[in-house]
């Protein structure tokens, strides 16, 4: 059996692979700078498992994982890398992936995806409601989904999170997204879950508030 996408996979896929060019102003020689270092960052997708919990040293945190998930985080890297036949970028990292229960037909019922995008190349000054509206909504809507809401902010783990929640059309499995979104340490950290129905996503969400540990 081939790599298992969840509803998520397009999107994700196109975050993976578009190039995002900055206006000229927005990437100064610090920016430069910056980059380079994170470049030689090789723990940026490191990560540890330990039993259903996911360890980012290069983030500082610890999300486990909620009931019904099952981690398949390099399987899910290589069925989006063969998905879109294009090769990932350098600077947006998938951190771990979970799939949710299958169905009979060895589908996942929904997933969640922890991502990482290199900020240097977005316009300086840009926040995370700019990133939301501008980049991650954009693709939501030209890969066919419907924005429910957008921009609500939540306080998780002692960090600011903003979310944004869409209707999911046009796949096999169709069903609802939820994207939680912070920045941190110059990249955009972003939580993306999917399930078939809006009360499988708020539970999923929930787990976050419940579980996610950070300094």
């Amino acid at each position: 059996m081939g790599p298992r996408l969840s509803l998520l996979g397009t999107y994700v896929g196109v975050l993976l692979c578009i190039p995002v060019v900055a206006h000229p102003e927005g990437m100064n020689q610090q920016n430069k700078t910056a980059h380079s270092e994170i470049s030689r960052e090789a723990s940026v997708d490191g990560g540890s498992l330990d039993g259903r919990s996911y360890h980012s040293d290069y983030f500082n945190f610890t999300y486990s994982l909620p009931d019904g998930f099952s981690e398949g985080t390099e399987r899910y890297r290589q069925g989006i890398l063969k998905q879109t036949g294009i090769r990932q970028s350098t600077d947006t990292f998938i951190l771990f992936h979970a799939d949710r229960q299958l169905t009979p037909n060895g589908e996942p019922t929904g997933g969640l995806t922890i991502m990482a995008d290199n900020l240097s190349g977005y316009p300086k000054g840009a926040t995370e409601q700019d990133y939301m509206h501008h980049f991650v909504t954009r693709v939501m809507k030209e890969k066919g989904d419907d924005l429910l809401e957008e921009g609500s902010e939540v306080d998780v783990a002692s960090r600011k999170f903003f979310r944004a929640d869409y209707r999911a059309n046009g796949h096999p499995l169709s069903g609802y997204e939820t994207v939680m979104l912070t920045f941190q340490k110059g990249f955009a950290l972003s939580w993306a879950f999917s399930a078939q129905s809006k009360a499988d996503v708020e539970s999923a969400v929930s787990s976050m508030k419940q579980t996610l540990l950070a300094k």
